[in-house]
């Protein structure tokens, strides 16, 4: 089945695709930082580096479905929670747009988590309308899931919306995932061997460090990093690997932070260097 791509980034989606079976044909991403990742993960299809809002439908290839994830950062607690407010929110609308013009069997869209609070309850039940009647009219499944509870050791929610042409009468439903979680025992258990660089005071592109893939940020961490539990035992699967180093989750060995109130937490650091979990 052929597949278009939209608010593709790296290509993560697109690869579950890929490996399921379906045909990535043509994806459309805009952040040029990204760009180099994509081709590589997905060197046999076409990327529209242009933004979604500058696409003609004409120019968006016939399909058999569509998937993506508009940008997030307005939906979400880490963000601005501005929404539909937000350019960025109304990118969801743009996907249906392409959505109603192209038609395909079916589609899926995901999100974060922010999207299901009070405040966004107006939009939700908006967006919602829109993808029911796109087109001729699609069956719609919603429902927020959890990565850790299908085997993916990362404390992560999304909110998915499925959709499946109404003609087509097709019988869905979610998959109830695994009970057993992935821990961080058994995750990293292999990374035994911890070596130490000094930090040249110069950032990310650290200098100093030789090993390939292992450079690090030694700046500080963001303003709004205390607003949130960073660090998991080796029993837990760990938090949401933020995209940003300086929302990074600390070592498992560090002390738990405590919760003093809203957006403020204390502790969670170590004076001794940390070893890595160990497979119990």
């Amino acid at each position: 089945m052929q597949i278009v791509s939209l608010f593709s980034g790296a290509g993560g989606l697109d690869l579950g695709f890929s490996k399921a079976g379906f045909n990535i044909t043509w994806a459309n991403e805009y952040d040029k930082d990204i760009w180099k990742t994509f081709e590589i993960n997905h060197p046999n299809t076409f990327l529209d580096k242009r933004s979604t809002s500058q696409v003609k439908n004409e120019k968006v290839p016939e399909c058999d479905g569509i998937i993506g994830g508009p940008s997030c950062q307005s939906w979400s607690v880490a963000g601005s929670l501005r929404g539909i407010e937000d350019n960025r929110g109304q990118l969801f609308f743009e996907f249906i747009r392409l959505l109603e013009a192209k038609q395909p069997y079916f589609f899926l869209a995901e999100n974060v988590s922010g999207m299901l609070l009070v405040r966004h309850k107006e939009t939700l039940n908006n967006i919602k309308s829109h993808f029911k009647n796109a087109g001729i009219g699609y069956d719609l499944h919603f429902k927020m899931l959890n990565a850790k509870n299908f085997k993916v050791p990362q404390d992560r929610k999304r909110v998915f919306f499925i959709g499946f042409r109404n003609d087509l009468k097709v019988s869905f439903k979610f998959p109830e995932g695994f009970k057993k979680v992935i821990p961080l025992s058994e995750a990293i258990s292999d990374l035994t061997d911890n070596v130490l660089v000094a930090s040249n005071g110069k950032g990310a592109n650290n200098a100093l460090c030789n090993i390939p893939n292992h450079e690090y940020m030694d700046g500080g961490f963001s303003s709004m990093f205390m607003s949130r539990n960073r660090i998991r035992s080796c029993d837990e699967a760990p938090n949401t690997i933020q995209a940003g180093a300086r929302h990074a989750p600390l070592h498992a060995q560090a002390p738990k932070m405590k919760f003093i109130e809203q957006k403020r937490c204390r502790g969670g650091f170590l004076k001794i260097t940390p070893k890595i979990c160990q497979a119990r």
